[in-house]
């Protein structure tokens, strides 16, 4: 199995020529970031072994484990011509970027790929690297748009434990050929290392996200769950008790309230239940064919009931195929995202929402004029419980909602995505796939 064939060597206990050679040229990469010259293949293989001794020594000092992984990556800058490169570990069924490196690594970090037939799952599910002189030539692309376009070579090891694949190290180049077996046989004992250190990572990432849930869970109870229902009981006792002395305009207004809280009361336990079902891994599914320009239809004009003060401008083309998802989940994400941008956008800004054929999808856009967003903010939007401080001064909130949003939309087979928004604001967005051609007899 490639991903424990190479074994990290201990250094012999007195090589002095050897290694001053060997710290003279790591010196020079500090200085140049160009890899040890593969010509000077004993100096080349005594760099790779001290470099997976640091690898081992840094991640048994580190329990983050985003922060081992990008080390790792950062320190194979050393021996391995490489452009960029990242690290992907296995959630559930998909593979996520964790870490990554080279010019394009805002692009790569957070990608979730979802399992299928594609070569980052093969050489994690069948535990054997793959390498690629050209992408081109080889029929295959990179993800990213900019990376699409210009890495040429790619080289992916599995990162195994106990025999089952969690993840994978990938290299990439915009030169040809620019790989060989020595890198894959190196990476192979890169990941060997970091096998280990991953799974305790990852056990102690999920103690802590355990602990992170449950605090959450007590601050939801006490703070976004108690406002709505003070609000409620406080307005409808005010109406029992002294309903007939209030003027029309006084009761119409403590109706309308109790309606907007219960409204949000209810919104807050649908996301409650999603996320306790997420957590559990079971987020069922019984997808059916949808006609998603009118179920965004009856959303938006629900929400502009809600909103009057808003403006909801909905684009669509002509015709749009079915999709295949399920028409309560696919409310509640549209739903919650409405109310994102309503919530960080102020008045009279519109708030459009675009529908549009991508490929074998249909895309659904929010775009607002509101507080917008970094690429930072962009990477961990979905994330739970992540807010940026400019989401916490603006509006209350728990950081559930986009990350309910997220695990509907992939159990449905779709993605989610935020960006800036050009001019200003931010887009927040999905894809569904498209019904099988045969569903759609019959629809008008």
């Amino acid at each position: 199995m490639w991903s424990s064939s190479v074994q990290p060597r201990p250094l012999p206990e007195r090589r002095p020529s050897r290694l001053r050679r060997y710290d003279a040229a790591v010196d020079a990469l500090d200085r140049t970031s160009d890899p040890i010259e593969t010509a000077d293949d004993a100096l080349r293989s005594e760099a790779s072994t001290r470099l997976i001794i640091e690898i081992a020594a840094a991640a048994s000092g580190e329990l983050d484990l985003d922060q081992i992984l990008h080390e790792a990556l950062d320190r194979l800058r050393r021996v391995i011509r490489l452009t960029g490169g990242s690290i992907a570990l296995v959630e559930g069924d998909y593979l996520v970027v964790r870490a990554a490196i080279g010019p394009f690594a805002s692009e790569a970090l957070g990608q979730r790929l979802a399992r299928g037939p594609s070569r980052s799952w093969g050489v994690v599910e069948r535990l054997e690297p793959y390498l690629t002189g050209d992408l081109l030539r080889a029929g295959d692309r990179m993800r990213g748009p900019a990376a699409a376009r210009a890495v040429r070579s790619w080289l992916a090891v599995p990162i195994a434990r106990r025999g089952v694949g969690i993840g994978l190290l990938e290299v990439d180049s915009t030169e040809i050929d620019a790989f060989e077996a020595a890198d894959a046989a190196l990476l192979s004992g890169v990941v060997a290392v970091l096998a280990g250190h991953v799974e305790l990572a990852a056990h102690h990432e999920v103690d802590r996200r355990s602990a992170d849930l449950r605090e959450a869970f007590v601050g939801v109870i006490s703070h976004e769950l108690r406002t709505p229902i003070t609000t409620i009981y406080g307005l409808a006792r005010i109406l029992r008790q002294r309903g007939d002395a209030l003027d029309p305009v006084a009761r119409a207004d403590a109706l309308a309230d109790i309606e907007a809280e219960s409204d949000r009361l209810y919104r807050l336990v649908e996301d409650l239940l999603v996320l306790s079902r997420a957590e559990s891994g079971a987020v069922a599914i019984e997808p059916e064919p949808i006609n998603l320009a009118r179920l965004v239809g009856h959303i938006v004009e629900a929400e502009q009931q809600r909103r009057p003060d808003r403006r909801f401008v909905v684009t669509a083309p002509g015709y749009l195929p079915l999709i295949e998802a399920e028409a309560t989940y696919v409310e509640q994400v549209v739903r919650n995202l409405l109310t994102n941008a309503a919530k960080y956008s102020e008045p009279p800004s519109d708030i459009d929402i675009e529908l549009s054929v991508g490929e074998a999808a249909v895309v659904v856009r929010v775009l607002d004029r509101g507080i917008g967003v970094d690429e930072e903010a962009s990477a961990h939007a979905f994330e739970l419980f992540y807010r940026t401080k400019e989401a916490s001064r603006t509006a209350s909130g728990a950081g559930i909602g986009l990350f309910v949003c997220r695990q509907l939309v992939e159990a449905m087979g779709g993605v989610t995505w935020m960006r800036p928004r050009e001019g200003g604001g931010t887009e927040v967005g999905f894809r569904l796939p498209v019904a099988p051609i045969e569903d759609d007899i019959g629809e008008e």
